[in-house]
């Protein structure tokens, strides 16, 4: 299949010397990269900041982004050339500063940064592509593993998408080797996956979309 994954955190200017971002390291987006090649996909990544080394091989296809404007673009443009799955693993800014063209000075008692939302990529491809099988991450923060289901699925379902992995960030760190994960389908079914190291979580995952993608094949 055709496969293409984001990975890695997006950078927001607020001017050009300043930025705000997250901890996102893309190890999770590396390792489901790297188990999409070992069975034999055709992978395709586009990456923002990442502080892993990314796979190398005839069957994969690289390119760097910074900001979630340029993510989005870049996504949305290679989604033109008929994929099969979207797996949107990168943690893209949900809102972007009003840029200043000049560095705020410092010395002010206070400061207020104007934020505006950012389109939402996964909904986007949804949109447009109506044959492609787009795969969803949902992080949140200190919740309980319903609460966590509830999310994915509420995202699952107002995007259209068709699979969401959701993690709870406190219990597994932004750049941690491990993680623990819930995969919601379309049928509000989960799957629960242990705190494992992100190779074997990668695993799982493909194991999972590969068996959804069949079912969803044959629709």
């Amino acid at each position: 299949m055709k496969v293409l994954i984001t990975v890695g955190a997006t950078e927001e200017p607020i001017d050009p010397i300043r930025y705000i971002t997250n901890a996102s390291s893309g190890k999770m987006g590396k390792a489901v990269a790297e188990e999409a090649l070992k069975r034999n996909h055709s992978v395709t990544i586009i990456a923002a900041i990442i502080k892993v080394t990314l796979p190398r091989n005839k069957n994969v296809k690289i390119y760097r982004v910074r900001t979630a404007n340029e993510m989005i673009i870049k996504t949305m443009d290679e989604l033109s050339n008929r994929y099969d799955i979207l797996i949107s693993t990168a943690a893209i800014a949900d809102y972007t500063p009003i840029y200043s063209e000049k560095k705020i000075k410092s010395g002010n008692k206070g400061l207020t940064i104007k934020l505006k939302p950012n389109p939402k990529l996964t909904r986007m491809a949804r949109e447009r592509f109506k044959k492609l099988y787009v795969v969803a991450f949902k992080a949140e923060y200190n919740t309980s593993l319903l609460e966590l289901v509830r999310s994915a699925y509420m995202k699952l379902r107002d995007e259209n998408l068709d699979l969401v992995v959701g993690n709870d960030v406190k219990k597994n760190g932004m750049g941690s080797d491990e993680n623990e994960v819930c995969i919601v389908n379309k049928r509000g079914e989960y799957v629960l996956i242990s705190r494992d190291y992100k190779e074997r979580i990668a695993e799982r995952i493909w194991d999972i979309i590969e068996e959804e993608f069949g079912n969803y094949s044959k629709d």
